[in-house]
């Protein structure tokens, strides 16, 4: 209750009592018309008191004297007018107990109440005006700013809420003064109003006019309802003119923060044309809250996304296994000041070492567990094919098959576009995986692969290489110009993976909605606009070739597989997707294990390969050969290592 003792407050309830007293007294003097007689004199000075406690404790009640006045909102006033009135129904109240109303003006006591309402209220508004008053909120900068060279011209586009209240915390920022010249609506509705006095100037297509005419610097995009297409044709239009464009972000970006805070420049996710992702967040509480989720691959792009994501839903414990000790330490940091009664437990672990993985299990017994942890650049794995085997073929193996030893309830695995009629190492590896996980079972584990292509900014992706290469001024590489990719932000992938797993019941393949293909070089070139350059002209283009085991398209449907709809819009399951031969699959891995384990050749390694996925083709490879002479001198060390742990 220390904010009582504030002398702040003590100066606002005596200004209160004073105006209580005037308003009373003028209500009086404008009822008898300036001659107030004695019988009224007598009744206001015997009244007074409790006129003034009855609204002080009304006041009181409706909270008037604990908010920061120089805030006051519309809320605020709304709650002025509650305690006026309510301070003037019970001073009546109190009149006709004590006096039965007898000689009372009800014009006088109308009269009070709405002068009361007026007078409380404009002293709020009055405090507010006094801390904004440098604030130039008549749309106009304060005068002391007025010449200062490094103002910043400013047109926003939308005349909406979001519009209006960056508007008004643009002129709170002091270290960079903006001149907001203006708002450009969509749709011309408004045009020719104002907005805190900056008038509406026109619609998107007065902007090139608008930009020369007034030499504008910045264009906030403050219309959450404008579309992606719309965005990156602009961008393109103002390519090198010095206009720099930037957005309000989503509401989980601004949560904790003002709308001007969180301004920040376009990024090439806000150019794709995908609807928002809506996730049923009842059943991933049921999912995770109070339960031990294990992730593997904790400290990657995916795997931390899901860290982040799960710990919205309090899971009691969250352990995050990885083998690299910087990234698992830093996305600790990061959750342990986000928790909030959740256990965060980071384990150095490897999934390709069955011991760890046991140790970890037997410890913690998680009920659900999320296997991001994988090899996934695509050249890399085509020159070790080895580490690609071990990593993503008998690490999953091994991760599902403690999964199943110490009954965990769900095991998700995250999977690629690229194991479908893979061309590469490492989509023919996904592709066995995900083959694991489709026909292991066992202790009553439930198996789930969700399947999805390229996110934006993860690990090894081309969006973090094209803006290295543009901030070095070029050229941007690209391997070949009718090169076609599925992109999704990680945000946006996590989500649908943990709603997916929720619904798995065991044995699906989950399918995410992509939305439609982007061609790797529009997306090189609307980079190269966001940084306010001109493809070809500030920044070359540069075409390097397909490289091993990249393929021109991807695909996310496997020959003889189909889709059925679930409850959610961008999930779907793959049908026909468990026509697998075990005996062919698990003796299969167990050759590859020994292959691994004996530093076998990478081209035995390949073959076998070939023939667990019969759709998998080498770029230049010769096609399907006969594995039998190759891996015939591993046959011998077979029989001696039938006790292998794998």
């Amino acid at each position: 209750m220390h904010w009582i003792k504030s002398r702040n407050l003590l100066a606002i309830i005596l200004l209160d009592v004073i105006l209580i007293l005037l308003c009373y007294g003028g209500a009086h003097w404008l009822r008898y018309e300036g001659h107030i007689t004695q019988s009224a004199s007598r009744l206001i000075m015997e009244t007074t008191v409790p006129l003034v406690i009855c609204k002080l404790l009304c006041f009181y009640i409706f909270d008037l004297y604990r908010g920061m006045w120089r805030y006051t909102s519309i809320r605020d006033l709304v709650n002025v007018m509650k305690a006026s009135f309510c301070g003037s129904l019970l001073f009546i109240g109190y009149l006709s107990v004590r006096y039965h109303l007898a000689g009372v003006s009800r014009a006088v006591l109308i009269s009070d109440a709405i002068f009361t309402v007026m007078a409380i209220s404009g002293l709020r508004l009055g405090i507010r005006m006094f801390y904004q008053r440098g604030q130039g909120f008549m749309g106009d900068l304060p005068f002391w700013n007025k010449n200062r060279r490094d103002v910043h011209k400013v047109m926003i586009i939308g005349t909406g809420p979001l519009a209006e209240r960056l508007l008004r915390e643009l002129y709170g920022i002091s270290d960079k003064p903006y001149q907001v010249l203006g708002f450009i609506d969509e749709k011309s509705l408004h045009k020719g109003m104002k907005i805190h006095g900056v008038p509406v100037v026109g619609d998107l297509d007065d902007i090139p006019y608008l930009v020369r005419s007034h030499m504008v610097d910045d264009i906030f995009i403050a219309d959450p309802g404008l579309k992606a297409h719309t965005i990156k044709n602009l961008i393109e239009e103002h390519a090198g003119k010095g206009v720099r464009f930037k957005v309000i972000p989503s509401i989980m970006e601004r949560i904790h923060g003002s709308v001007a805070q969180h301004l920040r420049d376009i990024r090439i996710e806000d150019l794709l044309e995908r609807a928002p992702v809506r996730i049923d967040m009842q059943m991933m509480q049921a999912e995770i809250a109070g339960r031990t989720i294990l992730i593997t691959g904790a400290g990657g792009s995916i795997g931390s996304e899901l860290a982040r994501q799960i710990m919205n839903f309090k899971p009691a414990c969250l352990i995050l296994v990885d083998n690299a000790e910087t990234p698992l330490y830093h996305i600790e940091l990061e959750l342990r000041r986000l928790s909030t009664g959740t256990q965060v437990i980071p384990c150095i672990g490897d999934v390709r070492l069955v011991k760890g993985l046991e140790r970890i299990f037997r410890h913690y017994r998680p009920h659900v567990v999320y296997h991001a942890a994988a090899y996934k650049h695509v050249p890399m794995m085509e020159a070790n094919p080895l580490d690609a085997i071990h990593t993503n073929i008998i690490g999953t193996f091994n991760l599902a098959g403690v999964a199943c030893k110490h009954h965990v309830e769900k095991f998700i695995m995250i999977s690629t576009d690229k194991a479908v009629r893979p061309t590469s190492v490492m989509g023919t590896s996904k592709r066995v995986a995900e083959m694991v996980a489709q026909t292991m079972c066992g202790n009553g584990t439930r198996f789930a692969v969700v399947r999805f292509g390229n996110v934006l900014g993860s690990n090894g992706s081309v969006v973090p290489l094209f803006e290295q290469q543009i901030a070095a001024g070029g050229p941007v590489t690209i391997t070949h110009p009718e090169v076609t990719r599925y992109f999704m932000t990680i945000p946006e992938a996590v989500m649908l993976v943990l709603q997916a797993g929720a619904i798995g019941k065991g044995g699906e393949v989950f399918l995410l909605d992509m939305g439609q293909p982007i061609k790797i070089e529009d997306l090189a070139r609307n980079m190269v606009c966001l940084a306010g350059l001109v493809p070809d002209k500030d920044i070359k283009i540069e075409y390097i070739g397909l490289r091993p085991g990249e393929k021109l398209y991807e695909e996310l449907l496997i020959a003889g597989e189909d889709v059925i709809d679930t409850a959610y819009e961008k999930i779907k399951i793959c049908k026909h997707a468990r026509n697998i031969d075990e005996r062919i699959l698990y003796d299969g891995i167990e050759k590859l294990n020994l292959i691994v384990r004996d530093y076998g050749d990478n081209t035995v390694a390949v073959r076998l390969l070939e023939r667990l996925v019969p759709a998998y083709k080498r770029q230049g490879g010769d096609g399907m050969v006969s594995i039998t002479r190759e891996i015939s001198e591993t046959e011998h060390s077979e029989q001696q290592t039938r006790d292998i742990e794998v």
